[in-house]
């Protein structure tokens, strides 16, 4: 929002950003849903190891691993499933 200048309203800020919520919850409902799993049963378990691991692939996860100060900021987040490290 930076980009588009301070010729915006408050309420047209407002607007923006609700819609680029709104869009980024949308796209990200889907993958989210797949995430989440209560550990009841395995074959879910076993996919969302399995896609928790292509994410940690395309995002280059791992190498987040790495970057001083990262377990103390995963550790104010901690997964629902244990690492795949």
């Amino acid at each position: 929002m930076r980009q588009m200048g301070d010729g915006l309203t408050k309420k047209q800020k407002k607007a923006l950003e609700e819609l680029s919520r709104g869009i980024v919850n949308k796209l990200l409902h889907g993958p989210m849903t797949a995430l989440r799993c209560d550990g009841t049963d395995p074959d879910a378990v076993a996919d969302t190891l399995e896609n928790m691991a292509a994410l940690e692939r395309m995002f280059q996860l791992a190498e987040l691993k790495q970057l001083p100060n990262f377990s103390q900021r995963a550790s104010r987040h901690p997964p629902c499933l244990p690492s795949l490290a």
